[in-house]
């Protein structure tokens, strides 16, 4: 196993580098978040210069994530989507005076009613030019909008880092506890939240987990937001 691999052969402690999370991926992979990029950095350097490492795995460091934001209730049109998408950002960019760069629809969600919230990837320097407003105009339009840095979570273990449709466990997590079963079902009295019980297992910290799993006061969310923040380049 791969994990086991880097474990044997790299000392964290020795080379100043604190993992905040390793999780398994197809394909026999992991994905390593470091607490900042230079450590990424350094633990990269390290497996590149072990001869036995370098032979077992390759190492891919994404590219830095560029802003994101979420436009909400924009009414659905039928038809051609993508001409329907790239018609929007064209007026989102004529109405805000937006310098011409690279705005890309990542993917929608269910907003109120029938009406559809869009996230948006932007570069850094559109994102500067309307942080500060309110609203975004969209021809004869405007839009509530705000950062976008919601983390992707499984809503069936509840765990961080992919969604419900690849998630290898069988059974759904109970929000309120640890167990296997539905939490409509669940008879305990006071929630404990699972992402928060395994951090503290796995660090020896102790982080509140009086909580539910899918709270957004979760320490564990709350985690996932700050990292998602800090590697987002802002200009």
């Amino acid at each position: 196993m791969l994990k086991t691999a880097l474990e044997g052969k790299i000392k964290l402690k020795d080379i100043q580098v604190e993992v905040l999370s390793c999780r398994p991926i197809q394909g026999n992979g992991i994905v390593v978040k470091t607490k900042t990029p230079e450590m990424l950095e350094k633990l990269k350097t390290t497996i590149m210069n072990d001869l036995t490492l370098r032979d077992k795995c390759q190492v891919y460091i994404p590219k830095p994530r560029v802003p994101h934001i979420i436009i909400f209730d924009i009414p659905p049109q039928d038809g051609d989507q993508a001409a329907h998408e790239n018609n929007f950002i064209l007026q989102l960019k004529e109405s805000n005076e937006l310098t011409d760069q690279e705005i890309k629809v990542v993917f929608k969600k269910k907003g109120r009613g029938s009406l559809q919230n869009w996230i948006l990837a932007m570069q850094p320097k559109n994102y500067q030019e309307i942080k500060d407003k309110k609203r975004l105009r969209c021809g004869f339009n405007s839009f509530r909008f705000k950062e976008f840095l919601e983390p992707l979570r499984c809503f069936g273990c509840y765990r961080f880092g992919h969604l419900k449709r690849n998630c290898r466990e069988t059974k759904p997590t109970c929000t309120k506890c640890t167990a296997n079963h539905d939490p409509k079902g669940c008879t305990k009295p006071h929630p404990i939240c699972r992402n928060c019980v395994l951090y503290n297992k796995s660090t020896n910290l102790k982080v509140r987990a009086d909580h539910m799993s899918n709270s957004n006061l979760c320490p564990m969310y709350l985690r996932e937001i700050e990292f998602i923040a800090k590697h987002t380049i802002y200009g």
